[in-house]
């Protein structure tokens, strides 16, 4: 009878997992270098799910019922990820003294659109930051998939640097007992990506020059 009882609670919570959860994106600051720069920077939502009109710009991954069946999550605030990813960058970068001018994007505007938004910043850097991927999935435990392209110009828009970061990481969760605290772990996977980017040795180069 306990064992039934085990199994009723853990799909219970299984279940109520796959309730539309909200994680915060917005205010995640990152540990990145001293730029120090005049910085123009801009997220473009490039994802599937995005531009195929399936989800919508807030989306960020899934959770599962017990039958596996795949519910999206959405951003805390309700605005767009890259519009989340951006402000979290920007706080991150200005505490580190560089002066940010953010450019807000739609996942429909051209590329060269947004460029020439950015080179109006008057900024001598700007960075376009494509995201081809990233949301998070996974029955019980949960994995982050992410591909962003991080594109970097002069004050002209001349490409200085182009790189792609891109993989499957293992959060947490597990298949008993559901995806846990994912509002902990689901921001600090995000806040160690931004690290890694900026950090990066080509990167912290083509802003620092």
């Amino acid at each position: 009878m306990k064992i039934r009882t085990d199994y009723f609670l853990a799909f219970c919570l299984l279940t109520s997992c796959a309730i539309s959860r909200k994680v915060e994106y917005e205010g995640v600051y990152a540990n990145v270098p001293a730029f120090k720069q005049r910085i123009g920077l801009a997220s473009w939502d490039q994802r599937e799910q995005v531009v195929g009109g399936n989800r919508q710009p807030d989306f960020v991954g899934y959770t599962r019922s017990g039958a596996g069946i795949a519910y999206p999550m959405g951003t805390e605030n309700g605005k767009p990820f890259v519009d989340n990813m951006t402000s979290s960058i920007s706080v991150s970068l200005s505490k580190q003294g560089s002066t940010v001018a953010n450019v807000f994007t739609q996942f429909n505007e051209k590329e060269s659109l947004i460029i020439s938004q950015l080179k109006k910043t008057n900024s001598n850097r700007l960075i376009l930051i494509d995201c081809k991927e990233f949301h998070t999935d996974g029955y019980g435990a949960t994995s982050l998939m992410y591909n962003l392209r991080l594109n970097i110009y002069g004050e002209h828009g001349d490409l200085i640097k182009q790189k792609t970061f891109s993989g499957k990481r293992t959060l947490g969760g597990s298949v008993a007992w559901g995806p846990g605290k994912y509002k902990e772990y689901m921001p600090e996977a995000f806040k160690k990506l931004i690290e890694e980017i900026f950090n990066d040795s080509e990167i912290a180069t083509a802003l620092q020059n």
